[in-house]
């Protein structure tokens, strides 16, 4: 008799095991993922000619990790297509950023985060200090997200980023052109 209580003993530990290992792979995958979009304005900081990027972005980002944290890292993609205020009345730059975002989650409404990006752009105006062209833009940012709807999972995006741009000298003039940037815009939480 002692013998068959530790047998269903056994045989039950392992069903309930079982039953434990299958529902743990059957849980989804709780990675932070946002997807918005956002418009912009630059201003010059180290040239004597004008320079004013308008910003128009898309901005997706994607968590490393397997499980939603506080605090995690992103790989964040930012496609762009900007209006340059130059000495000519219109000019164009266009390029796609690509970097890492560090959010810390403050409360279930607001995230901080920092970013670090850099990408390939193309601008059509001829600077004395930067060629036109093919050019690298890097970023630095520093950003809130606030909710302002929680049942679409709607976030405010306010962002302070400092950008630079220059060719890495492809070509002359290579001096490049640094710009403060203030960007608003709206991102989905998943």
């Amino acid at each position: 008799m002692k013998r068959n209580l530790n047998g269903n003993w056994i045989f039950h530990l392992f069903i309930f095991s079982m039953l434990q290992i299958t529902s743990k792979a059957q849980e989804p995958v709780q990675r932070f993922k946002s997807w918005g979009a956002l418009i912009g304005y630059g201003h010059e900081i180290n040239i004597d000619t004008r320079y004013n990027p308008m910003f128009f972005a898309g901005d997706f980002s994607w968590q490393f990790g397997k499980t939603k944290r506080t605090d995690f890292l992103a790989f964040y993609i930012e496609p762009q297509f900007n209006l340059v205020a130059t000495t000519r009345p219109v000019d164009i730059e266009f390029g796609t950023n690509i970097g890492l975002r560090y959010y810390q989650q403050l409360s279930s409404k607001l995230y901080l985060y920092q970013m670090l990006g850099s990408g390939p752009h193309f601008i059509t105006a001829d600077l004395p200090t930067q060629a036109k062209g093919f050019i690298f833009s890097d970023n630095l940012a520093i950003g809130i997200f606030k909710e302002i709807n929680q049942r679409k999972s709607l976030f405010l995006n306010l962002q302070f980023r400092v950008r630079h741009i220059s060719n890495a000298g492809l070509k002359l003039p290579n001096s490049g052109v640094n710009t403060l940037n203030v960007l608003l815009g709206f991102s989905r939480f998943r």
